[in-house]
């Protein structure tokens, strides 16, 4: 696993993990200072990491999703033929839930969640309402709940708000706030009415959660340390595409436009044969009478073994 980050003197660095049998391990770093990120310089950096730990030793190999980091991956695993690259699997579904609110294709639900963002971003910057709200109405719980992923986050402090609606409206008519200076403010009076009239906003936020709240589960899924979620994936994504489905009442134009976004995401970048092999090799799922996809998982997993193991006996063996 490739990881670019920057360290405390402001140096850009990849650090290489390796994920094996007795769990996650630090390999080596990178500075990357004064060298060009594009496809070629990533490429050579990245087949010199496969070089050390043995081309035979991988299985996968996980860049981030930024176009050099998938050419340099892709042409690894031209190159080698034994191994796949991915994306992290967080990011992809990260992207999922930006697409979920792209100003272009759902405007209302990027409307909302600026409103949200709005109401959280004035109580969190005035140390007085903060503390009103946490001390009086919500008992100390916050309405930021921070997530491994920024559009993550948007989707789960919605939740909060409306977790806690009842509360912030009580807030937003209690005396102290009607006598303070916050509530005779144009962002006080504005925040205010958001929270107290417009009822389009809190439907919203409520048909927000339905249709995000079965990604987050996968995202929870992905990037958790409970177990390993290779063997779960592919069942959590089928799953995950028929709760929102069912949420929308089988509708289809209600659902289909968000999960044509999920299949852009997954069938484009995410989904791997290693993540079919997965499932297979999970009897859980695979044997689950509910289980429906076994033929395009069989296929993944053919593929796996014809990948990763030349000699045709053994792959007779394999399957």
């Amino acid at each position: 696993m490739a990881d670019g980050w920057t360290n405390q003197r402001q140096q850009p660095i990849i650090k290489f993990l390796v994920y094996c049998p007795k769990g996650t391990m630090f390999l080596k770093f990178i500075d990357t200072s004064g060298l060009r990120k594009d496809a070629e310089t990533l490429f050579k950096i990245f087949d010199e990491v496969v070089q050390e730990v043995g081309v035979e030793n991988i299985v996968q190999f996980i860049t981030d999703n930024d176009a050099s980091y998938k050419a340099a991956g892709k042409k690894l695993q031209r190159k080698y033929g034994s191994f796949f690259w991915s994306p992290y699997a967080a990011h992809c579904i990260d992207l999922m839930l930006e697409n979920f609110c792209d100003p272009r294709h759902f405007p209302i639900i990027n409307e909302t969640i600026m409103k949200a963002r709005k109401i959280t971003k004035f109580i969190y910057n005035h140390t007085w309402v903060l503390a009103l709200m946490r001390k009086d109405f919500t008992k100390g719980h916050d309405l930021c709940r921070p997530a491994v992923t920024r559009f993550a986050t948007n989707f789960l402090s919605i939740q909060c708000l409306l977790l806690f609606k009842k509360e912030l409206r009580q807030m937003f008519t209690c005396d102290k706030w009607i006598v303070s200076s916050y509530s005779k403010s144009n962002i006080g009076k504005e925040i205010a009415e958001i929270v107290l009239e417009d009822r389009e906003f809190w439907a919203q936020c409520q048909f927000i959660v339905t249709i995000s709240e079965p990604l987050v589960r996968v995202l929870r899924l992905v990037d958790g340390d409970e177990k390993p979620a290779m063997g779960y994936l592919y069942n959590a994504m089928e799953k995950a595409k028929e709760n929102i489905k069912a949420r929308l009442k089988n509708k289809v134009s209600a659902f289909m436009p968000f999960i044509r976004v999920i299949d852009a995401r997954w069938d484009k970048q995410l989904h791997s044969p290693l993540h079919a092999a997965g499932c297979l090799l999970n009897p859980g799922i695979y044997f689950n009478p509910c289980f429906k996809s076994k033929n395009n998982v069989s296929r993944g997993f053919m593929t796996c073994v014809v990948k990763m193991e030349p000699d045709i006996d053994k792959q007779d063996e394999i399957i």
